[in-house]
């Protein structure tokens, strides 16, 4: 490969990095008070896309369930981020461990489900929905990025 050949090539890595960046990783607002003291309203958190990683205690984007039928009917989710309603909670259980006091159900979470329990008691979640489908999860919390910066008028 040429000197511009390889100059060409560097250019382009940056934008190739970005792309994948932009493919793996999502920003997300945290909405509501249900994982509160961990995370409040109008905070920032970065989730890597896909179901690496759940274990039980981690913080997981999935989509809204809905109002009547809780996630039972729910489609698998798309890639499209600004399409969907989401909740912010954490794994309280796994497939086949058994659900936890808190959920108010007996025994194990179904194959390819979670339980799933906000930090604040207060909050709508497996309580109210029953188990979450797998193909619900957006993604993993990696960390807290905090408020969104202030604007100046």
């Amino acid at each position: 490969m040429t000197a511009a050949g390889w100059l060409a090539a560097a250019a382009l890595l940056p934008v190739l990095a970005a792309v994948y960046l932009r493919g793996a990783y999502v920003v997300v607002t945290v909405d509501g008070q249900s994982m509160a003291p961990a995370l409040a309203a109008g905070d920032r958190v970065l989730v890597r896309r896909g179901r690496r990683g759940l274990e039980r205690g981690t913080v997981v984007v999935v989509g809204r369930p809905s109002r009547e039928s809780g996630w039972r009917d729910a489609a698998p989710l798309g890639r499209r981020v600004a399409a969907q309603g989401w909740y912010i909670k954490r794994v309280a259980a796994r497939a086949g461990e058994d659900y936890p006091a808190a959920v108010g159900i007996d025994g194990p979470v179904p194959a390819e489900h979670l339980a799933l329990l906000g930090d604040n008691t207060g909050s709508i979640d497996s309580r109210h929905h029953g188990p979450c489908p797998e193909h619900q999860v957006l993604g993993v919390v990696v960390r807290r990025l905090g408020p969104p910066p202030q604007t100046t008028p």
